[in-house]
């Protein structure tokens, strides 16, 4: 997946210039995924219930949940750690990708997310974010796919700037 952000993104939204790439090489993002393969089960999940945010506090500001909406038309961060929402300057805890996100990168995002739910295989992504109201960082995410209690999808990653690295 390779991208080059919307010329004009609606005020107020974000939009991404990105890469997927083969692994991690955050040490946050490497340790996320280290973390879920320790917890993964048989059918190639995580449950959600195994997955405790306070294993890894100094990780817990970069971290979010993400479940479908709609049958999967859309996605919804259930949770967003507060890094990440004061650097990008938005609230995205309870709001849907449709709501945050200019509408390709909304699109790329539910299409990204599905694939990784159906495959139940893990990912990565790398680039810049533009239209923010901060400077344009270099971020690294990890999408690790997971299961809630009541048996339905979810995604559990961790978006980290590439310039701080512990």
């Amino acid at each position: 997946m390779a991208t080059n952000a919307d010329t004009h993104p609606p005020k107020g939204s974000i939009d991404y210039s990105v890469v997927e790439t083969d692994a991690p090489i955050h040490p946050n993002c490497r340790r996320l995924l280290d973390y879920w393969r320790e917890r993964l089960q048989p059918d190639g999940l995580m449950r959600r219930a195994d997955f405790n945010p306070l294993d890894m506090p100094s990780l817990m500001g970069g971290m979010f949940i993400v479940e479908p909406v709609d049958g999967g038309k859309d996605m919804r961060y259930r949770l967003v750690g507060t890094e990440n929402e004061q650097r990008l300057g938005m609230k995205f805890t309870g709001r849907r990708f449709t709501e945050c996100y200019a509408p390709r990168m909304a699109a790329e995002q539910i299409a990204f997310h599905s694939r990784i739910i159906a495959t139940r295989k893990p990912s990565c992504l790398r680039g810049n974010f533009v239209n923010v109201a901060a400077e344009h960082a270099n971020f690294e995410a990890i999408y690790l796919p997971a299961q809630a209690g009541n048996g339905e999808p979810q995604i559990v990653g961790g978006v980290y700037d590439l310039a701080e690295q512990p």
